[in-house]
């Protein structure tokens, strides 16, 4: 978007030019403090503090030279309507995750329709355990030897999962040496959380029980997203695997973080 004509900008009041800023946000996601300085006619100074002010009012996160946009997911989306979304990057970033897997491996397989794909792209050859609570991932399977192994508990239509009580005690008797975590949101602040207590209680689980990496699978619509139910901070994650799209300033935001990043 080009830069705003700045004939008025300094006569804007703190509160218009605090709105302004999230109306940048939401057409953006993620910008920097320059970006607003230069688009906005007033100090950088002046930015930072309208950013800890609008971040105190939860609209944003504050992130190394800049800011993103907080959004808040109250609904679990649906898995029939959320197969048919950024349906080419989903494909792409699934691909990816699947060439992570390694032989002989044990790997907790998350919710989530772009986790779904994973194993429809994982060598026919390779022998590996999986073990998922995702329905959805078993329509993806052809000829492999991977041994699949599905979690039990009740099954949540909306998500094509399994979740509750009997899923997390048979997560307990794994040591997953790997877990690919496809994410409803992912926040620099808040880290990787869904609307569902369900699913993040299985979840929450997977993580605690792997002795090995941790990867999010995360389109670029995906970042800024928050649920208000928990799975892990990012300082759980090793890898994030994400599509081109991303936001650059993110991405520098998580390699600074010193999470790595797969980006297809």
């Amino acid at each position: 978007m080009p830069p705003d004509t700045l004939s008025n900008s300094h006569e804007m009041i703190p509160a218009e030019r605090r709105a302004r800023i999230v109306e940048i946000l939401e057409e953006r996601r993620a910008v920097r403090v320059s970006t607003l300085s230069d688009t906005l006619g007033v100090s950088e100074m002046t930015i930072r503090r309208d950013l800890e002010r609008l971040e105190q009012a939860g609209l944003l996160s504050r992130m190394h030279g800049g800011a993103i946009l907080k959004r808040r997911m109250v609904d679990e989306p649906l898995y029939a309507t959320n197969v048919r979304t950024h349906a080419e990057e989903k494909r792409r970033i699934a691909k990816a995750g699947a060439a992570l897997i390694q032989p002989g491996e044990t790997v907790f397989l998350s919710s989530g329709t772009t986790a779904a794909q994973v194993l429809g792209y994982v060598d026919p050859e390779l022998r590996a355990r999986i073990v998922t609570h995702n329905v959805g991932a078993l329509s993806t399977v052809e000829v492999a030897a991977l041994d699949i192994v599905i979690l039990g508990g009740s099954y949540r239509p909306s998500s094509n999962t399994l979740e509750g009580a009997l899923a997390v005690e048979a997560v307990n008797m794994f040591h997953a040496s790997r877990f690919i975590l496809g994410a409803d949101g992912v926040s620099l602040e808040e880290g990787v959380t869904t609307p569902s207590m369900g699913l993040a209680g299985v979840e929450r689980a997977m993580v605690q029980r792997t002795r090995g990496e941790i990867t999010v699978l995360a389109d670029a619509s995906k970042f800024g997203v928050i649920g208000d139910v928990a799975i892990c901070s990012l300082d759980k994650i090793d890898t994030v695997v994400t599509d081109d799209a991303a936001d650059g300033d993110i991405r520098d935001e998580l390699e600074r973080l010193g999470v790595a990043q797969v980006v297809v």
